[in-house]
């Protein structure tokens, strides 16, 4: 018990330090902040980007943002929450200069379909999910993303989307009806090679 206690003054200690070097600019703590971060945050990076290399303009972004705010940083707050935090928003900003690049236009408002209706995506690992979720397009994934990992309302994503609530409702349903059409055709593989096999 007393080897964790003292661990986790340890590292509150070293985050204090790092945190300190980094609202002073100094490029070895930016550097061990990163190193310190890059996967957890990277893997939130990963649930909003079409391929790794679009993550990690996201990451890039996300901690470019993370040093020139630093000092903005309630020292009292957890410092992984608030980098956190500011990767989701970096995220929600890349895609909507990705919505503004393709003009996307809004889709129909009237979707009054259930969407919990799916439920075998429930039953399927978070490694499983989050390939069937890379393969949705941009508008599906980001609010997938926002709603069912982030648990955001609807009326919030459409705020931080700049899209209305509706639409947000109807992202999702289709981004679970193609998911389920996703795992119906991968299923449905797999059983006819059993079959053949």
């Amino acid at each position: 018990m007393f080897d964790i206690i003292f661990m986790k003054v340890v590292y509150n200690y070293m985050d204090k330090d790092i945190l300190t070097g980094c609202i002073n600019g100094e490029r070895l703590a930016q550097k061990k902040l990163y190193e310190k971060y890059y996967g957890k945050m990277m893997s939130v990076c990963l649930r909003y980007a079409n391929s790794r290399d679009e993550a990690a303009t996201i990451l890039n972004e996300g901690f470019y943002k993370v040093f020139t705010k630093i000092d903005a940083f309630d020292q009292t707050g957890n410092l992984e929450a608030w980098i956190y935090r500011i990767m989701v928003n970096t995220a929600i900003d890349h895609y909507r200069k990705e919505i503004k690049l393709r003009n996307i236009k809004e889709l129909d408002n009237n979707v009054n379909q259930n969407p919990d209706q799916f439920d075998v995506i429930a039953e399927m690992s978070a490694d499983d999910i989050l390939e069937l979720v890379k393969q949705l397009p941009l508008a599906y994934r980001t609010v997938f993303n926002l709603h069912v990992i982030e648990g955001m309302t609807h009326k919030d994503i459409g705020e931080k989307l700049g899209i209305s609530e509706g639409t947000s409702k109807s992202n999702l349903f289709k981004a679970r009806a193609k998911m389920q059409r996703m795992i119906t055709e991968k299923f449905s593989v797999n059983y006819k090679m059993l079959e053949n096999g």
